[in-house]
């Protein structure tokens, strides 16, 4: 895809996740009113009314010219760094679509490196002088113990790890080759990384950076309120209803992994999820009708969870 700006804001979605990378684009286009906007589409459905109220530029999996590139994203958790390779910007924010723009995060992205980091200050770093690696590495990262045969350089102490659901990076900033040869060592070796793309990347981005093949920074703008707790989303939220706030202290991504920002999933913390999903349909529904369409969906994810139950219930033993 040629080129078209120098900067712009990226999220993407298969089918499935439309509903919520809907509200992933109205955090955008509120917090930063005049930043071009990317979709990544992962698979054959319409986003024809995105372009029409965000005039999102449509990055579609299956017309990316290289065939290469297709077989490696396609259907899969490595779509959404289509835009590395073939995307629109210079230089780019990804958001999965269970995140939102919480603020201006314009004046904090360092657009003078190659890869940003975006993670939280509480995170665990791992010590430099560490002779044995924790269990949580093995397990959302990568198995050190594997990932010796495909580079017994890397060392894994010290890294400060991140979740890639929210990032900022240059184009290409990750060669292609690089990715797909660890994810071929992947296939081969099941189990030397974690988590989609998570294991890959992370060990990209400090590999190449400690060979100094990529300057990266790293600052404290996602917030998983699922690991950090959500005192900080809830005060933000004092005073504003169900909309934006119109004062947020701290400028920031807020990333609802792990459970979902569902109404319904009374264990889940989905209140400024909730409030992008209202915003993307109140310009054209209203106040009503945007909490209608919200509840719907709801509806609707409640009776595929319900169906998928009684399938595997119902599954004869044996087949």
């Amino acid at each position: 895809m040629e080129v078209v700006s120098d900067f712009g804001l990226v999220t993407g979605c298969h089918k499935g996740d439309v509903f919520m990378a809907q509200a992933t684009l109205a955090s955008m286009r509120h917090f930063c009113p005049d930043v071009p906007i990317a979709l990544t589409v992962d698979g054959d459905f319409d986003v024809s009314h995105l372009v029409r109220q965000y005039g999102v530029i449509p990055i579609r999996v299956d017309d990316v010219p290289s065939p290469e590139m297709r077989k490696l994203a396609a259907r899969s958790m490595h779509a959404k760094h289509i835009p590395m390779w073939a995307g629109p910007f210079e230089f780019y924010v990804w958001l999965d679509a269970d995140a939102i723009v919480w603020g201006d995060i314009l004046p904090h992205i360092r657009r003078d490196v190659d890869f940003h980091i975006f993670r939280s200050e509480n995170d665990a770093v791992i010590p430099a002088d560490a002779d044995t690696f924790p269990n949580w590495l093995s397990h959302y990262y990568f198995d050190p113990v594997k990932l010796r045969g495909f580079d017994p350089d890397f060392r894994w102490q010290e890294n400060k790890y991140f979740c890639p659901g929210v990032f900022a990076a240059k184009r290409n900033a990750i060669p292609f080759h690089d990715y797909a040869k660890a994810l071929a060592w992947e296939k081969s070796n099941p189990g030397t990384f974690q988590f989609g793309d998570m294991g890959i990347v992370n060990y990209l981005v400090y590999a190449m950076a400690r060979r100094g093949d990529l300057k990266i920074a790293i600052s404290d703008l996602q917030d998983m309120w699922v690991h950090n707790g959500n005192s900080e989303l809830i005060a933000d939220c004092q005073g504003a209803g169900w909309h934006f706030p119109h004062s947020i202290r701290r400028p920031r991504v807020a990333h609802f992994c792990g459970r979902k920002p569902h109404i319904f999933d009374r264990k889940s913390y989905s209140r400024p999820f909730t409030i992008a999903r209202l915003e993307h349909y109140r310009p054209t529904k209203g106040n009503l009708g945007a909490w209608l369409h919200v509840l719907t969906e709801e509806a609707s994810v409640i009776s595929g969870k319900l169906k998928s139950r009684a399938a595997r219930i119902l599954k004869p033993t044996g087949s």
